[in-house]
């Protein structure tokens, strides 16, 4: 099979995958302030969901080995689709909990294989072009995604937006079924992948992880609260965001692979900063929130095609691409389940909702840090 064609059915699952979060995971934070929980706890949720990630992480190696990383991120996807039916109650502390274990050990099998499988398909001087054109399929879905999913829960209810995502999560995994055996190198215990991390490359996902608890975790809760709580305004914001980050995706691949890694890094983490204060003082206004969002998304477009080009170069020259992302994906949890209890915190002092973003502004120091030396490292090999 030629790299072209693993490509594409990679990007159809991926596509697929996104769809069904962009329809109703992505308002899972929307949903439970709906239901009655707070700000503060609704990120708590997060940082807990985050933590059983981490573990059930570890206690899926075992499963990982018996079934491949093809295997692992079907696997991954199926459990996936099962979340939205105990999501749609839980408003029960039993069912909350429920969802919560079986969210994190989908994703825990899913993440790292698929990203390991991302790492081994295709490569090389395409890199950015593949990875631009793979977040423009995800980032055109979450235009059609959020207006979907928004009419669908404010005018037929969760269990009818959740059915459906369930069923697009399910039919995500059909392209990896004609998908040949990925090796992605040795899968190796839990205690052996964090013994021999690349910790350039587990660094950069926890600094990753810390600043999307503020840009994936809790802007978006914020901004459903400042365009007024309602599934259909909060949707069209997405959309409009998914558009910008479309364009942006397609753009910065071709700059990545012209050599100009760096420079766009430099330019991406000014941007990041820029985004993350007119987030945080996008309360006073939902016009500005929705500006902001807009905005922001096209900067992290950009910003995710310069961090993965040089998280998936470095896990395929590991020659072990899942114990590098198993790691990685570690590091991802850690920051991301400290940057949630951050937000947390700052949602119970301050009734300034788009202010629960600046701690997770943090990150941007450290990603820039580790992604300028592997870049420099990369070009003096």
């Amino acid at each position: 099979m030629t790299d072209l064609r693993q490509f594409r059915l990679l990007t159809t699952h991926y596509g697929l995958y996104q769809f069904s979060t962009a329809m109703a995971g992505a308002f899972a934070g929307a949903y439970l302030l709906r239901m009655g929980f707070s700000l503060a706890q609704t990120l708590a949720a997060f940082a807990g969901l985050l933590a059983v990630r981490f573990v059930a992480r570890s206690l899926s190696v075992p499963l990982v080995r018996l079934v491949g990383i093809k295997g692992a991120t079907i696997l991954g996807a199926l459990v996936v689709a099962a979340q939205f039916f105990p999501l749609a109650r839980a408003s029960e502390p039993l069912w909350l909990l429920i969802w919560l274990a079986t969210f994190a050990l989908g994703e825990s099998l899913y993440w790292p294989s698929y990203h390991a499988m991302a790492a081994m398909t295709g490569g090389g001087a395409s890199r950015g072009r593949e990875l631009g054109w793979r977040h423009a399929v995800a980032a055109f879905v979450y235009v059609v995604g959020p207006l979907i999913g928004g009419v669908l829960l404010e005018r037929f209810g969760a269990q009818v937006n959740f059915a459906l995502a369930a069923v697009t999560t399910l039919l995500s995994a059909a392209p990896l079924f004609f998908m040949p055996k990925i090796d992605a190198g040795e899968i190796s215990t839990p205690r052996l992948s964090f013994r021999e991390i690349d910790r350039r490359g587990v660094l950069a996902f926890a600094a990753d992880g810390f600043m999307c608890a503020g840009l994936a975790f809790a802007w978006p809760m914020a901004l459903f609260i400042i365009l007024g709580s309602g599934y259909e305004s909060f949707g069209i914001a997405n959309a409009a965001a998914g558009l910008a980050g479309a364009l942006a995706s397609l753009v910065v691949g071709h700059v990545i692979d012209r050599g100009n890694r760096e420079r766009a890094l430099i330019v991406v983490s000014l941007c990041l900063a820029a985004s993350f204060a007119f987030r945080a003082s996008a309360s006073w206004s939902p016009l500005a929130a929705f500006l902001a969002h807009a905005s922001g998304a096209a900067v992290m477009a950009v910003y995710t095609t310069v961090l993965m080009t040089m998280i998936y170069d470095r896990a395929k020259n590991s020659g072990a691409a899942f114990r590098f992302h198993f790691a990685a994906e570690g590091g991802w949890d850690a920051g991301a389940a400290l940057g949630c209890l951050a937000g947390a915190g700052v949602a119970l002092l301050t009734e300034h909702v788009s202010l629960v973003t600046l701690p997770a502004a943090a990150g941007i120091v450290l990603m820039y840090l580790c992604v300028r030396a592997s870049a420099r490292t990369d070009h003096t090999a």
